[in-house]
């Protein structure tokens, strides 16, 4: 005996479960639904089984192949067009040459079917319907037999008015071949509206079997998580793959659980490979599918979740389905009833009201609040760019798919036919990602010169060396025990691309809108070394100073390309670096201080751009008063320059450094404004940490003084931040309010609003991406900064209450 599995539902019912992924393979218990279809008809010895499919057929073939990997032997049958349910079967007639069973791949049920075909076998029936008794008949043909179980009566889908039966079609038929004689070859034709009235009107042996067991249709949300709590709760007879640790709650393999063990409250389901960490709560009815993370202290309830999904810190998951690959960032909250399609971001401590719905691929930017469905456009997206950068944790946000998608934008919409620099970081998945980059670049025209192994500053300071028109240098770092990429992008001067520039990348990516040239046209990438050498040597000629006193520096330094600089520096200067374990943080420096002695410590960030600075104690120096000492190093090395200082730096910089013959230019905040103003320059002291700490080094011989006595030297000055949250909406309004309020007063709109005071000024910047402001406020005192900004914080706040 055979089986037909009709597999052509597009499910529009279930979406966004469904935009990406044919109803038949939506899972339940962290399995494609058709796949209990397939058990089913195996253990009743139907093996010889054919599929037919219309909507995303390469899902389903992908996923069963010939089907031996589950005892059966598939034979697939797919239409260009819909056919219809009858229509679809006949499609297959070829291979129907004996009686056969049709089923819908996307019900679940645990039909006794081998009784259903003995019944059939008896009555001599042509076609025999499996029936069932439902609450609720309206979405389904109801029929009545009589007492032979022949069928009397049959009405598709009837309203209220119409209902006769709660015995209604389950879409689970016993047919002999013959009967689709009835069915015309490549027509759409239908079982319950063509085929079985038409057999019922020429007086055809039609029979209704009334089955007894489970049975789901899963046409809309409710029925789909129903179905799965019924499984939990075990009115299902279905193979459920996992162990079964307590009442109603299986756990595959590989499972991480909390240190501590877990409270259950069954039942629930967790998929292989899920990590739950510690003070994660999994109340009941939870499904959990495969690979996913459950961050600390986040609280799911009801929630199905699919696979590979990242759940961070402190959420709170409740009655909502989550579909696959989803990052929630901490503290949102997703409300009953609600559905997340795959592939979407939600940000941080954003609300998704109860029954809304995402579609996949889209970006909710922080703080939002979701009260309807998001189904075009990017629901709120945050923008791809930050300062110059894409940013995401390696392998969850940065993937190899997103770096190819991303070149194929990049290269595009900017530089087609020109040539970019790629480096990366010395690391594995950097290396990994600049692997994508090359060729994808190469494939819609780019000319790539392949740098190598880099850091930050080097890949900068090299696209100027290489006289390229722009660089990307993918540089990774740990992140609190993951891995942070950074897509760092440069023009042609080294510098971080401007917004304009990010906004037209970001429109490529979006829209995917950009081609591919012809592959004869494609060059191969040329490779270069040693431009960490180039910049080492550029380094020391530029940091110039030819006094040679050794200086004790201990060093963390997580990136090797920067130790390599790091050591090449001390070598030439002749002082005395010690590498201190990266792990040993603070404690590490001060150890070094407390034992051999120092003259300052330093940790480097990952790329070679920032430090964090220490005097010869170990104490780690405040990081407004680290970077003012490295600007006045520079206007005490050089004279006669220009460097970009931010708006947000303390004032008396621009006097210092007209006192030393050089000059400030007053920027916004971001790094592509600080680093134009110097750009003949080939270093910054803030933004090349090798090059900022050459030139303390210089600045410690050549005073003869120690890290402390420079900072006592500093004139007195205090910087107090402090931020407040307000909804996005209201973020322009306030802006106008309080320019308004200040435009007869002393302030500057260069970056926020600058407004100056008799005790000092302060700062209010608008967050491009966070519902919120930054108050950064000065004087000269702790106490006075403080003030000031806690009276503006209660102005700004005042505004929009």
């Amino acid at each position: 005996m055979k089986a037909v599995i009709m597999a052509g539902g597009k499910g529009t019912r279930l979406r966004p479960l469904t935009c990406q992924l044919p109803k038949p393979m939506v899972p339940l218990l962290n399995r494609p639904c058709m796949e209990y279809i397939i058990e089913l008809l195996r253990d009743h010895g139907i093996t010889q089984i054919g599929v037919t499919m219309q909507f995303m057929p390469d899902a389903i073939r992908s996923h069963f192949g010939d089907g031996r990997d589950f005892g059966v032997e598939l034979h697939y049958f797919e239409e260009d067009s819909p056919l219809g349910t009858a229509g679809s079967v006949k499609n297959a007639a070829g291979f129907l040459d004996e009686r056969f069973v049709v089923i819908s791949g996307d019900a679940m049920t645990d039909f006794d079917l081998s009784r259903a075909v003995d019944f059939h076998e008896r009555r001599g029936a042509l076609a025999t319907i499996v029936l069932t008794r439902v609450e609720r008949p309206l979405e389904y043909g109801v029929v009545m037999t009589d007492d032979a179980g022949r069928i009397v009566r049959f009405l598709e889908k009837p309203d209220w008015s119409e209902v006769f039966s709660d015995t209604v079609n389950t879409g689970i038929y016993v047919l002999e071949p013959e009967a689709l004689q009835w069915v015309e070859t490549g027509k759409e034709q239908d079982f319950s509206n063509d085929l079985f009235p038409l057999l019922m009107k020429r007086g055809e042996p039609l029979y209704g079997y009334a089955a007894e067991g489970y049975w789901s249709d899963i046409g809309n949300m409710e029925q789909y998580r129903r179905t799965q709590f019924d499984m939990l709760e075990g009115k299902v007879k279905a193979a459920i793959k996992g162990r079964r640790v307590a009442p109603g709650v299986y756990v595959g393999e590989g499972v991480t659980l909390p240190a501590g063990g877990i409270v259950w409250n069954g039942p629930a389901y967790i998929g292989d490979g899920t990590v739950v960490e510690d003070a994660a709560a999994i109340g009941p009815y939870c499904v959990i599918g495969s690979g996913n993370r459950v961050g600390r202290g986040s609280m799911l309830r009801q929630a199905i979740i699919w696979d590979n999904n990242h759940i961070s810190e402190n959420n709170e998951i409740d009655g909502a389905t989550l579909c696959s690959r989803i990052r929630s960032y901490p503290e949102s909250v997703i409300g009953d009833g609600a559905v997340v399609g795959s592939h979407c971001t939600i940000g941080p401590k954003t609300h998704v009201l109860p029954h809304v719905k995402i579609w996949p691929h889209k970006r909710l930017r922080e703080h939002a609040t979701l009260n309807s469905s998001v189904i075009w456009g990017d629901g709120a997206a945050k923008p791809l760019f930050a300062d110059g950068a894409v940013r995401g944790f390696a392998n969850e946000e940065i993937t190899p798919e997103f770096a190819a998608k991303f070149a194929g934008a990049y290269g595009a919409s900017l530089a087609k036919g020109k040539r970019l620099a790629v480096s990366s970081s010395a690391d594995g998945f950097a290396r990994l990602i600049r692997s994508v980059l090359v060729p994808a670049l190469q494939a819609v025209g780019v000319r790539v010169t392949d740098a190598g192994e880099s850091a930050s500053s080097v890949a900068r300071y090299g696209v100027a060396l290489l006289d390229v028109d722009g660089g990307i240098h993918v540089q990774c770092a740990d992140s609190g025990g993951r891995i942070a990429c950074r897509l760092e992008c440069m023009d042609a001067a080294g510098l971080p691309i401007g917004k304009n520039v990010e906004r037209k990348v970001e429109n490529a990516f979006v829209q995917e809108d950009y081609s591919r040239v012809d592959a004869a046209s494609i060059e191969a990438a040329k490779t270069v070394d040693g431009l960490t050498d180039s910049y080492g040597k550029r380094l020391i000629a530029e940091i110039g100073y030819t006094e040679r006193r050794p200086l004790r520096l201990a060093v963390i330094a997580g990136d090797p390309v920067v130790r390599r600089i790091v050591a090449r520096l001390a070598d030439a200067f002749q002082w005395e670096a010690s590498f201190v374990d990266p792990a040993l943080g603070d404690a590490g420096i001060e150890a070094a201080a407390n034992g051999a002695g120092i003259d300052f410590g330093v940790l480097f960030d990952a790329g070679g751009q920032t430090i964090r600075l220490y005097d010869e104690t170990g104490a780690p120096v405040p990081h407004e008063r680290a970077n003012v000492l490295l600007y006045m190093s520079y206007f005490q090395c050089f004279r006669g320059r220009t460097i970009g200082v931010p708006l947000s730096a303390p004032s008396f910089l621009d006097s210092a450094a007209e006192g030393l013959g050089n000059r400030v230019v007053r920027t916004k905040r971001n790094s592509r404004a600080v680093l134009e103003p110097s750009a003949g320059s080939p270093f910054h002291p803030l933004y090349d940490a090798p090059f900022g700490v050459g030139l303390l080094a210089r600045n410690l011989i050549e005073s003869r003084l120690s890290v402390s006595q420079l900072l006592e030297f500093l004139p007195a000055f205090s910087l107090h931040r402090t931020s407040v949250e307000v909804p996005w909406d209201e973020k322009g309004r306030l802006m106008r309010l309080l320019t308004e309020q200040h435009k007869d007063g002393r302030a500057d709109l260069l970056d926020g609003i600058k407004v100056y005071d008799e005790s000092g000024w302060v700062l209010l910047l608008p967050e491009t991406d966070e519902p919120s402001f930054t108050l950064i406020a000065h004087g000269e005192r702790p106490e006075a900064a403080a003030e000031l900004a806690e009276r503006y914080r209660r102005e700004l706040i005042r505004h929009f209450q």
